[in-house]
């Protein structure tokens, strides 16, 4: 390597560092804007001691602002009333479904939790069978059984 080269490189490896540098600055701005974007709107109105409020948060006052809605909570249902709505969409569904398919016959969407107990239970129970195990986007796809699996006689 040569005086010419070493010198080359070394200021390609300083500008390289520079690049470096002001796209993390550039990122850096951008994080700071997004939670500031962020404080506005989650902000109570009080802001505890030692804590700035951002001049943006300032510009609009809380009560002129519109925040984001929360979700209503779902009605709890009663017990056996998920397990009922299941059974009843079954006989609706082509043999094979997957949750999107039940989903789309029952009233509400019920927690999701709940669905996947009601349907693990019936799986256990022998009378839907898994096809395709869900990955990722792809939702678990079942198999309706026509009568449930039983034990073998002892």
């Amino acid at each position: 390597m040569t005086q010419h080269e070493y010198e080359r490189r070394k200021r390609l490896l300083d500008e390289q560092l520079q690049a470096g540098i002001e796209l993390l600055e550039a990122a850096h701005r951008q994080q700071r804007r997004a939670l500031d974007l962020v404080w506005m709107t989650m902000a109570e109105g009080d802001v505890g001691p030692g804590l700035a409020v951002p001049a943006l948060l300032a510009a609009a006052p809380f009560g002129e602002r519109e925040l984001p809605r929360r979700p209503e909570k779902r009605a709890r249902r009663p017990p056996g009333e998920l397990q009922a709505e299941v059974e009843a969409a079954l006989a609706r569904l082509p043999e094979s479904f997957d949750r999107n398919d039940l989903l789309a016959l029952m009233e509400g969407e019920p927690d999701r939790s709940s669905l996947f107990r009601v349907l693990q239970e019936m799986t256990d129970g022998g009378r839907l069978r898994i096809e395709v195990r869900g990955e990722g986007r792809l939702p678990t796809r079942y198999r309706k059984l026509e009568e449930p699996v039983s034990a073998p006689p002892e």
